[in-house]
């Protein structure tokens, strides 16, 4: 499986970029790498730009809840995704879905600009 992950503090949010085939272990290790530095910036505006190779499957793009409740991912942390991979895009939009309805505040975009600029506003 090939995977690339990093995630940077860019002074007002939290870059974090993958790469690769995405599975919920590498999604478990990107949100351990997103909320240490979360913590350790005390900034909870995430933006991630995510390249898939290969879609997650439905089950592991779903249990994304119980990730969150794992690292103590609560509504304070405000989420804007990007996705180049079209079809991987649709999923995100269905788990962006599931997450608003449970509280969290988050959006999945196609565009990185647009995202960031969602990101920041407020």
């Amino acid at each position: 499986m090939s995977y690339e992950m990093e995630v940077t503090f860019m002074g007002d949010h939290i870059e974090a970029r993958s790469i690769g085939e995405k599975s919920y272990q590498t999604a478990e290790k990107l949100w351990t790498e997103i909320t240490r530095v979360c913590l350790k910036q005390d900034c909870y505006k995430v933006l991630g730009i995510g390249v898939s190779t290969r879609q997650m499957s439905v089950m592991d793009s779903i249990n994304h809840d119980a990730l969150f409740k794992k690292f103590g991912v609560t509504p304070k942390y405000k989420i804007a995704w990007t996705e180049s991979n079209r079809n991987e895009f649709d999923k995100l939009k269905n788990l962006e879905t599931i997450l608003v309805n449970r509280g969290f505040r988050g959006k999945v975009f196609a565009d990185v600009e647009e995202a960031r600029a969602w990101l920041l506003k407020d």
